[in-house]
Formats: C-alpha cells, structure tokens, sequence
C-alpha cells in the first residue's frame, strides 16, 4: 500500500510508480516524457493486443511514431497498472473517464493524485473531470490535479520547448506535480484556479474546430482572426460566470492552447473542422481523424451550461448546428454575420 502523499514541501521522488492510464498520442507522450526521467513509468491500453503491440515495437507506431516505450511497462491489466501507484495520469477522453471513474473506486490506491489531461465536458451534464472524478470514485479535491496547455504531443516527444500548466486546489499538490512531469524542453507553471484550468482546456477545443471550418472554407487570416477572437470571448465569459479567473483563461491553459490548437495541423479538433467544411459528415470526419475530437461534445456541454447561467453562444449554437443538425458551414457563416449590430 502506497505512503500518503505529504502536501508539506512536497516534492515528486524518482521512485515514486506513475501510471499513466491511455495509450493514445497523448497517454504515450506522457508516459514516454515521464520514464525517460527514470521515474518506474506503467501504461494502460484498453486491450490485450494493444498492450502486446506496443510492448513488442517499444513505441505507438500507430498514433505517436519514434516515442520509445522501452522503459514503460505496458499492461491491459488495470488493477496491475494501478496497484502501488503514488500518481495516476489520466489521459483519456471525457466519456471515457464518465465511464471509468465509477469502476475505479475502489480501485484506486488510497493516497494516491489523479493528474488529469482530460481536456473535455461531460456532454450530457458539463461536468468537468474534476467533478467527474468526484462523483464517481469519491476523489478528494486535495489528489487532484489538471494539466494542460499548449501540449501537441508530436512536439512534446521531439523535446521542443514548451510549456504547461499543473493545477490544484492545494498548491503543494501542484507543486509535486510540476516536479513530476517537468524537463528541460518541458517547462511546467502552477494554478490553483482549477476550474479556469479545466475550462480553458475543453472550451478551446470548440474554438479550433470553428477555426478549421474557417480555414477548409478558403476564408483568409482576417476571417480565421475575427473568428476566433470572438469565439474565445465567448468562451472566456462563460468560464467567468462559471468561477474562473479570468487571468487564466489568458495563460497556458487558455490563450496558449487556443493559439495551438487553432493553427496546428497535428490538431484533432482543427482537423475536423476543415473536414467539415470540405464537405465531409460529422461520422466521416470523425473517422478521418481516427482520435477523439473533444470538441465536439465540448459543444453540446458548453450549451447546455450556458442554458444554466443564461448566456448566449452565438457562434458556438451555429457550430452545434453544424456539428448536429447538418447546416451548411457557409450557411451558418451567412447567419453570423447577418445578426444585429452591437458594441464589442
């Protein structure tokens, strides 16, 4: 049985197990940039053959190329991958977590810190992973931890220099965390505003597949500027009425993952969106993609807690309509643009 963690000057110990739980890009990023501190460094995959695929290459040939996993234990098996963990990496989709975080209750060792890179709402409640975790496995707001940022994990794995942020409602918790993952090319900031954190990271993803619609429909830089400009105001006066800080949704988490997500052709989410817009249906675009776009439920969850605290989306319900209803991209641009005149 794992040791608490103290929350008193802590700090992240080179033997403490991480687990990282996910075996996408984004999971094997991770696990590859934390074993290759020499932290004991496991990775849950979803099935038998994936597991036995990726410890036969030493690496994910099929979403990150060139990762090394050589010194990453790799398991189907999530009571083994969990068992003794001291810090648990959850880089998994939202519905995933929603589905996972209930069966893990009882698994989960008893001191130990969810990191979580989930960048998603619930799509049918809006919750955020934090309050996910919560609900379903009973996780004290003290082991919980939210990482995001500017974070494509194609760079992240070739050590170019970025950066991130480890928020938590105790900020000696993020403090550990921040030692856990950081490196030289991998410069980690702490928050203790975790919902600005949370919320930056899924609400961008709305933006981003604006952004690609934007960009598969052949509208130049000031197009894709006035869009995303105004998308993320939408966004930013959400998460305020919903209690972020503002000043984080102009940081790492908000801004920086805005800036990356809408420009990067490694991004899911910007990816879908110009498959939209080049005329392709919401089931095919998502298979082009391969990887789940959290965008995309992110929208239907952004509406559905904007309902709740009375604000308007409007760029964000013709995306929905997009997204749902099957409305011409430039039909929706047509809309947009045809709305009442107002002050900014």
């Amino acid at each position: 049985m794992s040791e608490p963690l103290s929350t008193t000057g802590s700090t992240a110990c080179a033997a403490d197990i991480v687990a990282v739980l996910g075996a996408g890009s984004w999971g094997t990023a991770l696990a590859h940039l934390i074993s290759a501190k020499g932290t004991p460094t496991r990775l849950w995959a979803r099935s038998r053959e994936a597991a036995a695929t990726l410890t036969q290459d030493k690496e994910n040939v099929k979403y990150l190329p060139g990762a090394s996993l050589a010194n990453v234990a790799i398991s189907a098996d999530l009571e083994d991958t969990l068992a003794g963990a001291k810090w648990i990496v959850a880089a998994l989709p939202c519905a995933v977590v929603t589905v996972l975080a209930g069966t893990l209750r009882e698994a989960l060792p008893p001191a130990a810190v969810i990191i979580s890179g989930t960048k998603g709402l619930d799509p049918e409640s809006g919750l955020r992973p934090s309050q996910i975790w919560e609900r379903h496995s009973q996780l004290p707001a003290a082991r919980y931890v939210a990482l995001s940022g500017p974070n494509l994990a194609k760079e992240i794995v070739a050590g170019v220099p970025t950066s991130t942020v480890v928020a938590s409602e105790d900020a000696a918790v993020a403090t550990a965390a921040q030692q856990l993952v950081s490196t030289p090319a991998f410069r980690v900031y702490t928050n203790t505003d975790l919902i600005g954190v949370e919320l930056g990271g899924a609400l961008k993803n709305v933006v981003a597949i604006a952004a690609g619609i934007s960009d598969g429909l052949g509208f130049g830089d000031n197009s894709k500027a006035a869009l995303i400009t105004r998308a993320w105001r939408e966004m930013t006066r959400l998460a305020v009425t919903l209690g972020a800080r503002e000043t984080t949704l102009f940081g790492l988490s908000g801004i920086g993952d805005l800036f990356a997500t809408c420009a990067s052709p490694h991004s899911r989410n910007h990816s879908l969106g110009y498959l939209l817009a080049r005329g392709e249906t919401l089931n095919e675009a998502q298979h082009e993609v391969s990887q789940v776009a959290e965008g995309v439920h992110t929208t239907r969850a952004a509406l559905h807690l904007a309902r709740q605290v009375g604000i308007e989306l409007p760029i964000t319900e013709q995306l929905a309509a997009v997204l749902f209803m099957g409305r011409d991209p430039r039909q929706a641009v047509t809309e947009l643009m045809s709305r009442q005149g107002c002050s900014e």
